[in-house]
């Protein structure tokens, strides 16, 4: 872990203080838990940006993906003896 400084308003610090004394946990630790929770809800919003923006291929158009898996799930030799 790597310190560093950050500067709040006095009322803002005042609010981190509150809900962390409600909490239980240091003002650190409760920073700390809300960056850490942003960061995973950027990355889970990047990857659905990644996927909403993906186009199939087009000779894919018109097949059903779910249809498609079960297909390939029904000739898998491993799947089945």
């Amino acid at each position: 872990m790597q310190r560093t400084q950050i500067y709040f308003e006095q009322h803002t610090l005042g609010e981190l203080k509150k809900i962390a004394l409600s909490l239980n946990i240091s003002v650190s630790e409760f920073i700390r838990s809300v960056i850490r929770k942003e960061i995973v809800k950027q990355k889970k919003n990047d990857i659905q940006t990644f996927i909403d923006n993906m186009k199939p291929i087009e000779s894919f158009a018109d097949v059903d993906a779910t249809e498609y898996v079960q297909n390939l799930r029904a000739k898998s030799r491993i799947l089945h003896d």
